[in-house]
């Protein structure tokens, strides 16, 4: 029998509070804080560093629109200058950085929005609270089941489509959109024989981890026994 445990928690919460630029008291003056240091708030306090490289400030994207949702500007924080002249008046900025749609190793997004508003004669400073977008896969095996499977594969797929492939002893985590993933597997055992399974998942939380941990029980029945266990 085979168990897997979901183990879920991984929650991250950026604070975009670094100044990446400083502006001089002008007019209308607006300063967006944005950092790279993402730190995941689990139960062992974990980095986003221990699944995938950091981006640094200047990689998101700003987003500006005005509070009839006209598009105001928009690109990489770096190129934003605090300088430009903005009207008074209620702003939404949106900090991103990758898309939830492209899915894989190394493939974070984080999003983030912030409301503002822009006085006359007043420098204004933005900080852009900004959480992981997606969600974050990884696939751990016992010993027992590493010495019962001489060799494993397992998939993440979406309407019969391959999202990622976790080869056998790989040690990266994925990233993908958690609304719905089927996760497969095929194990073959020391004498030769590849056994399957598949199990579909839906509504994975956003800004979680789950660390699928596969493990054996029974393996001298003769008989194999798949079960999937959420705790």
């Amino acid at each position: 029998m085979k168990k897997l445990r979901t183990l879920t928690g991984l929650v991250l919460l950026v604070a975009l509070a670094s100044c990446a630029k400083v502006a001089a008291e002008h007019e209308h003056g607006v300063v967006f804080d944005v950092t790279a240091d993402l730190i995941l708030a689990d139960v062992t306090k974990s980095n986003v560093s221990d699944y995938t490289v950091l981006p640094q400030a200047d990689e998101f994207v700003l987003t500006i629109t005005d509070a009839d949702g006209a598009l105001f500007w928009s690109g990489k924080s770096a190129e934003w200058d605090p300088a430009t002249k903005i009207k008074a008046g209620g702003y939404t900025v949106k900090a991103s950085y990758g898309s939830i749609e492209d899915e894989g190793f190394d493939k974070p997004c984080f999003e983030g929005v912030s409301a503002f508003e822009v006085k006359g004669k007043e420098t204004t400073h933005v900080e852009i609270p900004a959480s992981l977008a997606n969600t974050v896969i990884k696939v751990s095996c016992t010993e027992a089941f590493k010495n019962y499977y001489k060799d494993y594969t397992f998939k993440l797929e979406r309407n019969n489509s391959e999202i990622v492939t976790f080869v056998k002893d790989e040690p990266k985590a994925a990233f993908i959109d958690g609304y719905r993933v089927t996760v497969s597997g095929v194990l073959t055992t020391e004498t030769g024989a590849e056994k399957t399974f598949s199990q579909e998942y839906t509504a994975l939380a956003a800004a979680t981890a789950y660390n699928m941990v596969f493990d054996v029980a029974g393996t001298g029945s003769g008989a194999v026994t798949i079960t999937f266990n959420n705790t």
